[in-house]
């Protein structure tokens, strides 16, 4: 590279890179955030909103029955059907629909088109796989709603909408109850389907991992379940006398939302101008800084920068009669896939990145170009990787007293598409992890396990435990 990008280049290393003395301050002001948010029953931006969840038990591997769960995690909507079997193990069938962009935000995006939306999905795929069964059954069949949004939840199967993310806006949804939304569709389309139980996706994959968990083969209890995906999240279970505002339960802590305030988190210019892009600015900052829904923008606007100071893509510019490619110019059209091809790249003169940005981004590059963007994909992909290690460290420090008389390890079960997929994401966690050291002077280990499917199985499981 030459010397002014170069020096550009290192300035945005510099200003992404995370130490261990931010760290361990943002893990101590997360575990302070957590204590603050249990005790306070309005909401508050300075705490995690720490939401009850109303599930009063983790899964032990015996529980049996057919279930459906239907899950509204982001830009996807999926509908399942969980056959328990007792052992630890479950049957599975799922279908996956892409939600409408018109449904999400825009005129059409009212909460009778989302909701009648997602309510046909589950007939059609009754209709598919168990339509026979259904009809002839003398109950309804339970249904575990996982809805991947805030809400304030007063009941196992009762929450209303807070405020969206992930790029939906649909104002007449707001305050509404969620479950009261999905059954009145159900009920309009005369499905045998009663909507028994409300679950975040971090819950659902906390449940689901710790009904597949044995731990006397893993040797490891199951005590975060963790979304790194579009989005990022947590929950874990919390005992009665940590729960001022209300009785032991597992606990959605909506850790998207911590430092709101940007009293420790990072704030470089870029995610100023990504949080001025979304429709929820002031909010889930932490998010922001993680998700895969975010990193692609983040890339997209420091590139932007760059060009705009000259240091790139200027002869490109030329060529093209002054003009960029619009997946660059525009907001949000480079996704987290683009920069776990670019993450890894080791080929001769970068020239797979040079596949991937003309094929994906329509983007020409010259070497001294995909040299710069792989130096600052690894410098925002480090930075949500050693972040996503804060609230785990965390959780695990307010909670390892739980299990001082255990000797098994913790783990921590999984989902999303950032921690399962990303290139070394899980390993730069655990590297985080290490330095803050939640399990100080003990021998204990931290473990991150993929929960497969944890989001619909997990929903399934509280469907279970439903009245």
């Amino acid at each position: 590279m030459n010397s002014d990008l170069q020096k550009a280049v290192d300035q945005v290393v510099k200003d992404f890179a995370v130490d261990k003395e931010l760290l361990i301050k943002a893990t101590d002001e997360f575990v302070y955030s957590m204590t603050q948010g249990l005790k306070t029953e309005v909401p508050a931006k300075e705490y995690l909103p720490m939401i009850p969840t109303y599930v009063t038990g983790i899964p032990n591997g015996k529980e049996k029955g057919l279930f459906l769960a239907a899950d509204l995690g982001g830009t996807n909507f999926r509908v399942c059907s969980v056959h328990l079997k007792g052992d630890h193990t479950f049957d599975l069938k799922q279908s996956k629909s892409e939600v409408p962009k018109d449904y999400m935000q825009g005129v059409e995006a009212t909460a009778d088109t989302l909701f009648g939306f997602l309510a046909a999905k589950v007939k059609e795929f009754l209709d598919e796989h168990h339509k026979d069964s259904v009809d002839a059954a003398d109950e309804k069949l339970k249904l575990g709603f996982t809805f991947s949004f805030p809400v304030n939840q007063t009941d196992l199967n009762k929450g209303t909408l807070i405020r969206w993310t992930k790029g939906f806006d649909l104002p007449d949804c707001v305050d509404k109850d969620v479950v009261d939304l999905l059954q009145k569709h159900l009920d309009l389309l005369e499905t045998n389907v009663h909507c028994a139980a409300l679950a975040n996706d971090t819950v659902g994959t906390l449940l689901s991992r710790a009904y597949s968990n044995d731990p006397e083969k893993s040797n490891a209890h199951t005590v975060i379940g963790a979304i790194f995906g579009t989005g990022t999240n947590g929950a874990y279970y919390e005992t009665l006398e940590n729960i001022p505002k209300l009785k032991g339960m597992v606990i959605n802590t909506e850790w998207g939302s911590f430092d709101n305030t940007l009293k420790i988190s990072p704030n470089t210019k870029y995610d100023k101008v990504v949080d001025k892009e979304t429709a929820n600015v002031g909010y889930h900052l932490f998010e922001k800084r993680i998700s895969g829904m975010f990193l692609g923008e983040l890339l997209r606007v420091i590139l932007m920068d760059l060009f705009e100071r000259s240091l790139v893509f200027e002869q490109l510019y030329k060529q093209r009669g002054g003009s960029l490619p619009h997946r660059l110019t525009e907001p949000w059209l480079i996704s987290g896939e683009v920069l776990s091809y670019l993450e890894i790249d080791d080929s001769t003169d970068l020239k797979m990145s040079q596949l991937v940005l003309e094929n994906h981004l329509r983007l020409p590059t010259t070497k001294e170009e995909r040299l710069a963007i792989q130096a600052i994909t690894r410098a925002v992909s480090n930075r949500a990787a050693y972040l996503s290690a804060i609230p785990l460290a965390a959780i695990v420090k307010k909670v390892k007293d739980q299990y001082k008389d255990c000797t098994k390890d913790f783990e921590v079960g999984c989902d999303g598409s950032v921690v399962e997929f990303y290139p070394g994401f899980q390993a730069k966690i655990l590297e985080a992890v290490a330095l803050i050291d939640p399990l100080e002077g003990s021998d204990k280990k931290i473990h991150i396990r993929i929960a497969k499917d944890g989001s619909g199985v997990g929903a399934a499981l509280c469907a279970s435990v439903a009245k």
